[in-house]
């Protein structure tokens, strides 16, 4: 009797592993992780310049969607030897008149980035963030659709390097 008890046990567990195996891949199938969109589609106007430190700079990037008006600094750090950092964009570097495509994340626009170059050589495409300094309601629906105008810039302008 003790040995029927023993065979009726294995058979429940052969059982038991048998639907966790068929399960437990299906359930990860279903938690992949969904691509990643840039709903938000705006035209950049105008480019800046902004103060984060005492003689540091970025750049700065006026945008306009239908909605909404963003000013978005690109937090990219200057070298060692300069005061403004780099424009934001990978190989294409975001220029006035341009359309983006990004989404908005806590405070960050997000945009996809094509095309960097990293350490071993390999290029690839990645996110970056820009920090949303400024956002307001378009009350100018039709500025979306406006060809861009000659680059407007920020009054302040980075020192000339010390010699």
């Amino acid at each position: 009797m003790q040995s029927d008890n023993r065979k009726n046990v294995r058979l429940f567990a052969v059982l038991i592993l048998s639907v966790l195996a068929v399960i437990v891949p299906a359930g990860t199938v279903s938690a992949k992780k969904q691509p990643k969109t840039y709903p938000e589609e705006g035209k950049v106007i105008a480019k800046g310049l902004h103060e984060y430190a005492v003689e540091r700079y970025s750049h700065t990037y006026t945008v306009v969607t239908d909605a909404r008006v963003y000013l978005l600094d690109c937090q990219e750090e200057p070298g060692l030897l300069e005061s403004t950092g780099p424009d934001c964009g990978g190989d294409k570097k975001i220029q006035i008149g341009d359309v983006i495509h990004f989404r908005v994340d806590k405070g960050w626009a997000v945009i996809a980035v094509t095309g960097i170059d990293h350490p071993g050589g390999e290029r690839q495409d990645f996110e970056q963030k820009l920090r949303i300094l400024k956002e307001e309601l378009n009350t100018d629906p039709k500025a979306a659709n406006a060809p861009a105008v000659q680059p407007q810039t920020t009054d302040t302008k980075p020192p000339e390097p010390k010699q």
